[in-house]
């Protein structure tokens, strides 16, 4: 069994901004210096059972997008449709 799967697609500038605009944004920085480390924009997933899908947007260089932004999904297709996916329980 597949447990998470992930996809990515290039998208441009304007699709980046809306779904950036609706996401919770994590940034690692110095506080001594301000040098920002990184940033990680996705959506807030409840925990480990949640089954919403993880929207993530970025700057396309993760995936050599040049001059381009990317939108990543990931989810558990078990846990979206069974409710789980510690197991293949039959009902």
């Amino acid at each position: 069994m597949i447990d998470t799967i992930k996809i990515y697609t290039m998208i441009n500038r304007f699709t980046y901004d809306k779904i950036r605009n609706k996401s919770i944004v994590k940034t690692s920085y110095s506080m001594e210096s301000g040098e920002i480390f990184y940033n990680i924009t996705n959506d807030h997933l409840k925990g480990s059972y949640d089954t919403s899908l993880s929207v993530r947007v970025g700057e396309g260089s993760k995936y050599n997008f040049v001059s381009m932004y990317y939108l990543e999904i990931e989810g558990s297709y078990h846990k979206i449709v069974k409710g789980y996916n510690s197991h293949n329980r039959l009902l």
